[in-house]
């Protein structure tokens, strides 16, 4: 019997000590073992070893106070902003980081205690380091950064086995928060706190810290594991970083609280910083375009709480489509716009891959929403949001999905929703299609912007008549006659797609056009995705996206991709055909004008506007085409003509030219010649209204039709500007205005 009891006793302590070890070793435990081995420094006080203060007014270095080992600042700017402590660097999210050593002897190896404030603009596509104590692609050290949902993820190597720590929670954008990490193998556990809170708590191996030898590569605002996606690295840090210290001994409650209130972080972020483009002569000045990173379609164009908004596809850490969010610009004129802080972003869930598009509505009760298209990776849904601060940040809907995935009669992509109110009831369109037959849009309405009934297909087109077989980015809008505007775009398509339209009307959620064949908006295709709303005045606006078009090797050079195009006002003429002008209020942009009258325009002429040049201005036009086979305008021209940009009207064919050909000697530029049909009679007087903005051309033909275009010549002085004629003679006057802005 006491064998027995014996055995079950040590049966049951065994189970007990299991227990306890299972606990011990549990993710989430809040409580570290001890290890048999006291601990070297019992003390618990904590000793600076070394800081990054950030301090420095200018200069392209950095310094470590306490070694004075000189850090160099690389990237496409150095910039310095207001900090939790006199000043801080600004890092980009494409370019920047801070790089050098630090001697290894000195690095505590067995209780470390690292504290640094970092402030995020965006989350990164990859994992971001904010500081890497780590050789490029190699294990030993310790790495502290973010994931794409703005975790905390921690990398540390203990006895020659590497291991990681992601916390639940996430470091709030564009605000300071206080990170603090302590690694301490003497009591084998490793705990994150974030704003003074413990978040997670891990027991470690007992042993040592393993550091590279010698020196210690340092590296802050990038991880050194070389994580790319195509061309271009996903791992560095968007936003400030400011007071990196690391410390021997122990992170304690006590001691993290310490250094925690020893700040006094200031309650908002602005972040300052300055990006030199004054050699890009290609960045637009007066088109919307954000500081840096990618942009795609727009979207949402809204008046609201005395402006304009407008929402895009962005990415600040990446030039291309990878876990978009939502950018936003704000306007008072519809001319000049100012980038405000990104507004959706992915977290985990269903909308985990990429927050892509949708549209802006003021509900029933005034509240300013949006809908949008979340993506995780393997279907679409679509979500809802809120706003109760005129769109500067946005809350999304607790019941997202409020339609999980697309409804069972189509099987292509779903996505990109648009809205709008009609007799009480909200009205809601998605891109689709059928791959057998072609690109569709399904129709769902609601009486609460919160619960969605399906509604079937609103109007289906038919790939085999060219209308594609996916369409994206619909738009359904009413004109002042009572009649409704079908816009998609087809895909798949030219690059970029074509944006076709029809005419007609939508009743119960069924559309139906007066004419069976689609119009396309574009004389000559480089336009796309427009975003439509009426505007104060009661003109309905259109912008787009007008992409850049060029290898990817040339925008990570330049560090930003795509831009919209000027502000368009949309009228309807009696053949149900889309006239569109520029907006008046570009008018506010012109400065100095040069005026050239009475120009007979005769084939081998030239410099008709007596050595006119530039890269950034309007040009009005009054042209007699006369008798002439090719009228047109010549951009971007050098002294001997090394680069050159024709636009022209061919007579003959009927059409417009747009001849990039000779436009650039850079070979991952766009060097093509599009071509757009536009009737003209000979001898006929043509308005023709011409906006430069850098490498982008917009044309406004009779105050009806639109086309756009781009071109990047390498040369300085590509900036010559001249008119031509061949096969005869035409005669214009021209009018050049400064821009200003």
């Amino acid at each position: 019997m006491k064998h027995r009891f014996y055995n079950i006793l040590l049966n049951y302590a065994t189970a007990l000590f299991l227990l306890i070890s299972i606990t011990a070793c549990s993710k989430d435990s809040s409580d570290p073992v001890v290890d048999p081995d006291p601990n070297p420094n019992p003390s618990n006080e904590l000793r600076e070893v070394f800081e990054f203060d950030f301090n420095e007014t200018n200069g392209t270095v950095t310094y470590e106070t306490n070694s004075g080992n000189e850090f160099s600042i690389k990237g496409t700017a150095v910039n310095r902003m207001q900090g939790v402590q006199g000043n801080s660097l600004f890092f980009d999210g494409l370019s920047n980081e801070v790089e050098g050593t630090l001697p290894t002897n000195l690095m505590p190896n067995r209780n470390l205690a690292v504290s640094l404030w970092a402030s995020p603009k965006s989350y990164p596509v990859g994992t971001a380091a904010i500081l890497a104590l780590s050789s490029q692609g190699t294990n030993p050290g310790l790495t502290i950064g973010i994931n794409k949902f703005g975790q905390i993820v921690v990398k540390y190597n203990v006895n020659g086995t590497v291991f990681e720590e992601i916390t639940s929670e996430s470091l709030d954008r564009n605000t300071w928060n206080h990170i603090a990490v302590g690694l301490t193998p003497a009591k084998r556990y490793l705990i994150i706190y974030l704003n003074n809170v413990a978040l997670k708590t891990v027991n470690v191996p007992s042993g040592d810290i393993v550091w590279p030898s010698s020196n210690i590569p340092v590296t802050i605002g990038k991880n050194t594991m070389g994580e790319k996606l195509g061309i271009f690295d996903v791992d560095y840090f968007s936003g400030a970083i400011d007071d990196i210290k690391i410390y021997a001994g122990e992170a304690t409650q006590e001691n993290v609280t310490k250094i925690h209130n020893s700040y006094n972080a200031p309650s908002s972020v602005n972040y300052t910083f300055n990006i030199d483009y004054s050699d890009d002569s290609n960045r637009p000045t007066f088109h919307a375009i954000p500081d840096y990173g990618w942009a795609n379609e727009s979207y949402g164009l809204i008046y609201q709480g005395g402006k304009y908004h407008m929402f895009y596809q962005k990415n600040d850490v990446f030039l291309g489509i990878a876990q978009q969010n939502w950018g936003h610009f704000t306007s008072t004129d519809l001319v000049n716009w100012e980038e405000q802080n990104a507004v959706l972003w992915p977290t985990e869930g269903w909308d985990n891959f990429g927050i892509w598009s949708g549209c802006a509505i003021i509900l029933k009760d005034g509240t300013p929403a949006v809908a949008y298209t979340g993506v995780d990776g393997v279907k679409a849904g679509i979500g809802t949001a809120t706003s109760s601060d005129n769109y500067q940040t946005l809350n999304k809907n607790s019941s997202n999905p409020v339609i999980p995935s697309a409804p069972s009669d189509v099987n292509m992509d779903f996505r990109d929703p648009y809205i709008w109110t009609e007799n009480n009831t909200y009205h809601m369109v998605v891109g689709s299609g059928i791959s057998s037959i072609g690109g569709n849009i399904v129709y769902y309405s609601s009486a609460d912007f919160e619960n969605w009934t399906y509604g079937g297909i609103a109007y289906q087109g038919q790939k085999n008549q060219g209308e594609g077989q996916f369409w994206e980015m619909p738009v359904v809008y009413e004109f002042p006659n009572g009649k409704d505007m079908l816009l998609v775009q087809k895909t798949p398509d030219a690059t970029p797609a074509v944006t076709t339209y029809w005419i007609g009307d939508f009743n119960n959620g069924v559309f139906t056009p007066d004419f069976e064949q689609a119009k396309t908006l574009e004389v000559v295709n480089g336009f796309l995705s427009p975003t439509v709303t009426t505007d104060t005045s009661g003109n309905i606006t259109a912008i787009g996206i007008i992409p850049d078009e060029v290898n990817a090797q040339f925008q990570r050079e330049q560090g930003w991709a795509n831009l919209f195009s000027v502000p368009q006002v949309w009228t309807l003429d009696a053949n149900n055909d889309i006239r569109i002008s520029p907006h008046p209020n570009l008018n506010n942009l012109r400065g100095d004008v040069t005026e050239f009258n009475g120009l007979s325009i005769e084939e081998g002429g030239e410099n008709y506007l007596s050595g006119f040049n530039g890269r950034h201005f309007e040009m009005e036009a009054t042209i007699n085409t006369g008798n002439a086979n090719e009228i047109g305008f010549i951009f971007g021209k050098t002294p001997n003509n090394e680069e050159f940009y024709k636009v022209y009207y061919n007579m003959a064919n009927q059409e417009w030219v747009v001849d990039a050909s000779k436009s650039s000697l850079n070979t991952q530029a766009r060097r093509d010649i599009r071509k757009g049909n536009y009737p003209i009679t000979p001898g006929q007087t043509i308005q023709v209204s011409v906006f430069i903005d850098g490498s982008v051309l917009e044309v406004f033909v009779d105050n009806k039709a639109h086309f756009t275009g781009r071109f990047y010549p390498t040369f300085s002085n590509a900036t010559g500007v001249d008119v031509f004629a061949s096969g005869g003679t035409a005669t214009a006057d021209i009018k050049m205005y400064n821009i200003n802005n």
